[in-house]
């Protein structure tokens, strides 16, 4: 029997039918899974074999290595994997979409982790469908996935959500950070930059916001839109940041392992987060990362330290440390 034949019988039993959505991708690869009939995830076919073929590779060592460390076996198979900007902006309605050929710096890191996570909680029954249900609590907020403003948008957000639902535990301070000053705002400042924000109507009257205005309110979705994301902003500013300056990154970098979710800081006025990588120790001792690299536009493990890369960099000055459970 052929791969391709044996390809084709593990599709159809997977999943029931594809969807005629045309929405941001071809009729194709829109795949409406099997368990659960309501669910829909955006992918390309040849994305389905190569994620269950990764989690199959992990899979004998579930419980001899942590999620760190399968993160890490999964972001080497997917090294040269091209880096696409605006994957998840395709389409005018809001979709899970999930892609491996692929990716930019945040998809990559989340990709990776909810693989690692797939296998750890679901053995031998990890499947693609699987996959894409964790990428779905990961990124949405409470995993609904109705508009673009469920999406969160800040990966502050997408931490502090990993820690409640029991995934991600941010030892930023544990490994020798501080308190950072930093209010997020930059989405709602400059939400001409967004297609799906660019026609909020921001003088509005937030009536979406008031209790029982739900089926009432005659805001278009844009505006809609507009004030969640800035109600999400001003629940993250209720709390404090924290950061490791790029001055003690070399000597907090003893507290990171193989497989720690790292977020340099961006100087930004509003703007969190820069850019996402996954720590690595290489063979020579040194503390490096692999990223989907907007610079050599592709996977790669870099040629810099994590120290280094932050210290290069005029728009980063610091770290956050993120531990996956």
């Amino acid at each position: 029997m052929s791969r391709r034949t044996i390809y084709a019988i593990i599709f159809a039993l997977l999943f029931v039918s594809l969807s005629v959505n045309f929405a941001g991708a071809q009729a194709a690869d829109t795949i409406q899974l099997a368990q659960n009939p309501d669910f829909f995830a955006i992918t390309l076919k040849k994305d389905i074999p190569v994620a269950e073929r990764i989690m199959k590779e992990l899979l004998p060592y579930k419980d001899s290595k942590t999620t760190g460390e399968l993160m890490i076996m999964a972001a080497k198979k997917l090294l040269g994997t091209p880096y696409v900007a605006g994957t998840l902006e395709e389409g005018e309605q809001e979709d899970v979409r999930v892609y491996l050929s692929k990716t930019d710096c945040i998809i990559f890191v989340e990709t990776c982790m909810n693989m690692a996570l797939t296998v750890k909680q679901y053995g031998k029954d990890a499947d693609f469908e699987k996959l894409c249900q964790m990428v779905r609590q990961s990124r949405y907020r409470g995993g609904l996935v109705r508009c673009y403003s469920d999406r969160i948008h800040y990966t502050t957000e997408w931490i502090r959500q990993g820690e409640a639902r029991g995934i991600l535990n941010d030892i930023t301070v544990a490994a020798g950070g501080q308190e950072y000053d930093h209010p997020i705002f930059f989405m709602t400042k400059n939400y001409k930059k967004y297609k799906h924000l660019k026609d909020a109507e921001v003088e509005a009257k937030d009536c979406c916001s008031e209790p029982g205005s739900t089926e009432t309110c005659t805001m278009n979705q844009a505006t809609k839109d507009y004030y969640a994301i800035a109600k999400a902003e001003k629940e993250l500013n209720s709390k404090p940041y924290t950061y490791i300056p790029q001055e003690k990154i070399k000597a907090c970098e003893k507290n990171i392992r193989s497989g720690d979710i790292i977020g340099y800081m961006s100087t930004t006025n509003g703007l969190d987060i820069a850019h996402v990588v996954m720590a690595y120790w290489r063979k020579d001792g040194k503390l490096g990362f692999i990223h989907a690299s907007m610079g050599k536009m592709k996977v790669v493990v870099d040629e810099k330290t994590i120290d280094e890369y932050a210290n290069s960099s005029k728009g980063i000055n610091g770290i956050k440390v993120i531990r996956v459970k």
